[in-house]
């Protein structure tokens, strides 16, 4: 699909992902069909079996110019920056090893979007979770209900939310904003496409997030910051396998029971069941360090952009990103830019 073809470093951080790395790795080899790419693997200190894994995918030669680094466990931002120091590619994707992709001739499908247009910085795919639920549909920043993805419900009333992980996620038959190219303030890093160039204008996956969290849609809003735009591209559909994952730090054995449990029967308990119990359990999103490291990231956010990410005062955010990118979405022209460049995008796609 797309006219030329620039060479594409994709990087993968890694930590713990051992259950499902095969099944990543699968996927991306039988939906890959772009010539010229590489693929740069940072493991950061995993405690299971991940490294035998990717040895064995890096033995086998089954994936072009298969890198594979090992870290100390140094949070996800080294490994992103790691990875993208190494890349000789002028085009970037992160992707996630929990994050299967199952669009074949995904990559070529973004880099016609980034053919479009000088103006595209970053382009993210429709993440969906195993659950069949509604991921991302790329995100909402520079809104009166404040930071969420797209596609997803905010359980806290407007103006008065505490975590940006209370949302309710809806099944993909229930959910919208998931059929068409948008326009988007960011998104998640499970699938994400950008220049090399960009990365280093921006500066690289900010460090104040470390270990995770934030850092992604943050970088995407460093490209808008930049005068670049930001595309969800629903023709790349990638499922978040975060019930066959493992949990990202050394853990107990009765934690590490807990999450075998999840993964063999959670697909049959409602999701609001299962998020309660593992609040109880403090499981993922929820374990109490988890919330902390977010409060953390919040206040960081507010020192950087000048804004609270949750609860956003939009007169503050006009009066200093207005004219910007960042506020794209309260300016004519900048949205009939947008507009223009999905309208192309379409054309190169029907033809």
């Amino acid at each position: 699909m797309a006219h030329t073809q620039p060479a594409v470093s994709l990087i993968l951080p890694n930590r713990n992902n051992e259950p499902v790395l095969d099944l990543f790795l699968e996927a991306l080899e039988r939906n890959t069909t772009y010539p010229s790419y590489e693929l740069i693997v940072v493991d950061d200190g995993s405690t299971d079996r991940s490294v035998a894994v990717l040895e064995r995918w890096r033995d086998s030669g089954r994936i072009p110019g298969f890198q594979l680094v090992r870290q100390p466990a140094s949070g996800i931002i080294d490994a992103l920056n790691g990875a993208c120091e190494r890349a000789s590619g002028e085009v970037i994707v992160r992707l996630d090893g929990d994050a299967t992709i199952e669009t074949p001739g995904w990559l070529e499908r973004m880099l016609a979007l980034r053919e479009v247009s000088e103006r595209v910085g970053v382009i993210v795919a429709s993440v969906v979770f195993d659950s069949g639920r509604v991921h991302s549909y790329g995100m909402n920043i520079v809104s009166a209900a404040g930071v969420h993805s797209r596609g997803a419900r905010i359980e806290e009333p407007v103006g008065e939310r505490t975590l940006d992980i209370a949302l309710e996620y809806p099944f993909e038959r229930d959910a919208e904003g998931g059929d068409e190219l948008a326009e988007v303030d960011g998104g998640i890093g499970c699938c994400m496409l950008f220049d090399r160039a960009l990365w280093h204008e921006i500066g690289g996956f900010d460090g104040r997030y470390n270990p995770a969290g934030f850092e992604d849609f943050d970088f995407a809003l460093g490209a808008r910051a930049l005068g670049r735009k930001v595309f969800f591209l629903p023709d790349v559909q990638v499922v978040h396998r975060i019930s066959m994952r493992n949990p990202r730090e050394a853990t107990s054995r009765r934690v590490m029971a807990l999450y075998r449990l999840r993964r063999g029967v959670g697909r049959f308990v409602p999701a609001r069941i299962r998020d309660a119990a593992a609040a109880r359990a403090g499981l993922g999103d929820y374990d109490p360090e988890r919330v902390a490291l977010l409060r953390r990231h919040y206040a960081a956010w507010r020192e950087k952009w000048g804004f609270d990410p949750l609860n956003p005062d939009l007169d503050e955010v006009l009066a200093r990103w207005g004219g910007t990118e960042v506020c794209w979405a309260y300016d004519d022209e900048m949205r009939r830019a947008g507009e223009e460049i999905a309208t192309a995008y379409r054309a190169v796609a029907r033809a």
